[in-house]
């Protein structure tokens, strides 16, 4: 993961990352269901940031123990300070060199920080119990967001394409099951700007403070209310360790 980008994110990561409530809800509880959560998992939330959502995770399904793995020192720091969780800086091979105990683990919206994906499937898939579970969340390469038209080519370079993740959790051994999921809300369009300008999502972190000015420009002529509508596309892949 892009280290350096996520650490200047972490004071205000969980202000400027929150879409809506209902969003939160919508995301959680879908995650909940598809991971089949139960009091006696112990879940790895890789790439957790500052831990709210894993604690929110561990806290709803009474998780004996709950790992945020998070590269970012600043992130994880955060993390660091919430007692139902466990938070250790580093990133998903570090990970599964730690070689822990782990029935269930989310990437969540972090799929495409991993390169080298193989091997750290393979790993995954021996480290899993038989049934265990792993749930990828992610997003089509053509995005819904009121993005300037850089910034959505932007994510589609960046973005895996699902069909590719389908593939390769089948060839680690895995079943794989798919669920395309979408959920619409609107925001206050200062809102969005100013996640924009504080760079929430990493393929936004190469543009300079002038292009995502002018980017934020190109998206007032074409959004000249005060509202934006956002469309989000998600991609829940679920894949299961056969017994």
């Amino acid at each position: 993961m892009e280290i350096n980008h996520y650490d200047t994110l972490a004071d205000f990561f969980n202000t400027v990352w929150h879409f809506s409530d209902e969003y939160k809800e919508f995301v959680h509880s879908h995650i909940m269901s598809d991971l089949a959560l139960t009091s006696t998992d112990i879940l790895v939330d890789i790439g957790g940031g500052t831990g709210t959502f894993t604690s929110k995770l561990a806290s709803d399904a009474d998780l004996k123990c709950a790992y945020c793995i998070e590269p970012s020192k600043a992130m994880c720091d955060e993390a660091s300070k919430i007692d139902n969780i466990i938070s250790i800086c580093t990133d998903a091979s570090g990970f599964c060199a730690l070689n822990l105990p782990y029935t269930k683990l989310l990437l969540k919206e972090v799929i495409h920080h991993i390169s080298d994906r193989e091997p750290f499937w393979n790993n995954i898939y021996h480290q899993l119990p038989p049934n265990g579970k792993l749930l990828i969340i992610t997003r089509p390469q053509s995005i819904d967001f009121p993005f300037f038209d850089a910034a959505k080519e932007a994510f589609a370079r960046n973005q895996p394409p699902y069909e590719a993740l389908e593939s390769e959790l089948h060839e680690a051994g895995f079943f794989v099951d798919t669920q395309c999921r979408s959920h619409t809300f609107t925001l206050p369009k200062q809102q969005w700007y100013l996640m924009l300008r504080h760079r929430f999502m990493s393929d936004l972190s190469s543009f300079s403070d002038q292009e995502i000015d002018e980017g934020i420009e190109e998206i007032e002529k074409n959004h000249p209310d005060t509202m934006v509508k956002m469309v989000d596309n998600l991609i829940f892949i679920t894949a299961t360790k056969k017994s």
